[in-house]
């Protein structure tokens, strides 16, 4: 799928005015466990990573391409899915889409740049607030919701939680998704889009971020709500979230705040824990609180 995406959006740029990504609901729901399950118990660690690294790249593939992608969206955009729909430059949602990040319901974090997406709106709701401190923002749209696998119930949910952006249309027929989806594109195009340059001085909540996180973690494991190895999950996302274990309103770049999250996630897939997780949502299909 990867690679059908990369070749797509290489087409595209080389033949045609815009991309359009779209696919009967569901639209995607995330990586393939069982692959992932297997390559946990073969120890092929390495391996992981760079699909994680491909996965990224698609993304930002996606983000920077030469031409507008808009991304068709109805049903279940979850996980991965929900990244790409993150990094197309417009959506079009079917009224009815359920989106959102659930990767710590098996024991890992969002690694396909939906972390990175998340710092970055926290950098540019900061730059246009008094004292341009991104970490409140962090707070209140990314940390809680993706802790908690917080999924949209319908479109405008999902641009109110940040999975989209205001400006992106909701269709109210799902019949009509993929013609609007097309115009759309094709209107972006005829205005002349260019797409956006990556980041390279994006402001992060670093170390003080991070240790405000736990503290919203110990709160939650001390009352019972949460388990050790949940705040264990936790932490690792107040990581890709503030940019690491740097200092505070320290500047870094996409391609810096891509390898924390990649760097956690391919850490937390080491973790016996979270290998449990996913075994057993592939066995029950709930997920594991140990």
């Amino acid at each position: 799928m990867l690679d059908g995406l990369l070749e797509a959006v290489a087409r595209a740029e080389r033949d045609l005015d815009a991309l359009v990504i779209w696919h009967e609901p569901p639209f995607a729901v995330g990586a393939n466990l069982k692959q992932v399950a297997e390559a946990c118990a073969a120890k092929q660690f390495d391996r992981l990573e760079r699909t994680v690294a491909k996965f990224q790249q698609t993304s930002m593939r996606i983000k920077h391409a030469a031409v507008p992608v808009v991304a068709a969206v109805e049903g279940m955009a979850l996980g991965g899915g929900c990244e790409f729909v993150m990094h197309a430059s417009h959506r079009v949602f079917a009224q009815e889409s359920y989106v959102g990040l659930v990767e710590v319901g098996v024991g890992l974090i969002p690694a396909g740049g939906g972390c990175k997406e998340f710092a970055l709106q926290a950098h540019r709701m900061a730059q246009r607030a008094a004292g341009g401190d991104p970490f409140p923002f962090i707070i209140q749209t990314a940390f809680q919701t993706i802790a908690q696998a917080e999924v949209a119930k319908s479109a405008l949910a999902a641009i109110q939680m940040g999975f989209g952006q205001q400006g992106d249309d909701i269709v109210m027929h799902p019949r009509e998704l993929l013609y609007v989806a097309i115009r759309r594109a094709r209107a972006l195009a005829e205005a002349g889009y260019q797409a956006p340059l990556p980041e390279r001085q994006i402001v992060v909540a670093g170390r003080n971020g991070i240790a405000t996180c736990q503290m919203l973690l110990v709160n939650m494991l001390e009352g019972g709500f949460i388990s050790e190895y949940d705040f264990r999950v936790g932490t690792a996302l107040a990581r890709a979230l503030c940019g690491g274990e740097v200092e505070t309103g320290m500047s870094v770049s996409t391609e810096w705040l891509l390898d924390v999250e990649r760097h956690e996630f391919v850490e937390l897939l080491k973790e016996e824990k979270t290998q449990q997780r996913i075994v057993h949502m592939l066995e029950t299909g709930k997920p594991l609180r140990n």
